[in-house]
């Protein structure tokens, strides 16, 4: 990368930083915050000089909205349509994945129909997770998150689907036996 993006994109998360600071001190409401996020999103991507880019800046734009939309309590519908955002786009890295994932379980439980789904997603971010060595930051700091996000679902009555013994079936073969979730 040339010098002059490099730079460029030290000013795009100078930028980000400083609008995201000055909405924190004016307790900006979630639909204000969304609306300076998504316009300044479009000016940076006006900048951009290729659609990666447009993307990395669109990834990142998504990713504060849906830290926004949790902290606000946002409903299904917001939150919802964020998460297939992200989903479509992909995730910016591997933090991103965890990040979103461990949103989604904790708001679980003013979505507890999407149970399911949200601790997929987990499962899922931990299975990327563990394959990093285990001594890796990354590893250990995903995994303390995924953890938390646990205990939040779980102080709400609500943890993903275990698998029990393995029980036998009648012709011999063997079938693992799943609990649902419990609620």
């Amino acid at each position: 990368m040339r010098s002059t993006r490099a730079n460029w994109w030290q000013s795009v998360a100078k930028r980000r930083d400083e609008l995201s600071i000055e909405l924190m001190k004016a307790k900006a409401p979630y639909e204000e915050h969304k609306r300076q996020l998504l316009e300044q999103a479009r000016d940076l991507m006006r900048e951009a000089v290729s659609p990666a880019e447009s993307r990395h800046i669109q990834r990142l734009t998504l990713q504060e909205l849906i830290t926004e939309a949790y902290a606000s309590g946002a409903d299904w519908n917001e939150f919802g349509a964020l998460l297939r955002r992200i989903r479509r786009l992909g995730y910016a890295d591997i933090t991103h994945r965890v990040h979103v994932a461990c949103l989604f379980v904790q708001a679980v439980p003013r979505f507890p129909e999407r149970a399911r789904r949200a601790f997929a997603l987990l499962a899922e971010a931990e299975r990327m997770l563990k394959r990093r060595r285990k001594n890796h930051p990354l590893r250990r700091e995903g995994m303390q998150g995924i953890a938390h996000a646990r205990e939040v679902a779980a102080a709400a009555g609500l943890t993903p689907r275990k698998e029990t013994a393995v029980k036998p079936l009648s012709s011999g073969r063997a079938r693992t036996v799943r609990s649902g979730l419990s609620e």
